[in-house]
């Protein structure tokens, strides 16, 4: 999975399940500032990068991960990981 891939699916479910217009959605935009979730959006949002990505994200996973390009990175190192596996 490409890391272009990756923020397009991100974009999509912030888009679908959190009404993020898909132009906010940067490299850059950080969760609770930018795009304005607030900590029970953010516990939705790890539920819903996991189902979608067919990856194990917990909150401890991602307790470091504030920005779109963290979470895609940390998407793309765990697929990777896991197709080597």
């Amino acid at each position: 999975m490409t890391h272009d891939e990756a923020l397009k699916q991100l974009r999509q479910i912030l888009e679908e399940d959190f009404k993020v217009p898909p132009a906010k959605v940067t490299p850059e935009a950080t969760f609770r500032g930018t795009l304005g979730l607030d900590s029970l959006d953010a516990v939705d949002l790890i539920y819903l990068v996991g189902k979608s990505f067919g990856i194990k994200a917990t909150v401890d996973n991602f307790k470091d991960l504030h920005s779109v390009q963290k979470v895609v990175d940390f998407v793309v190192k765990t697929k990777a990981a896991s197709a080597t596996a």
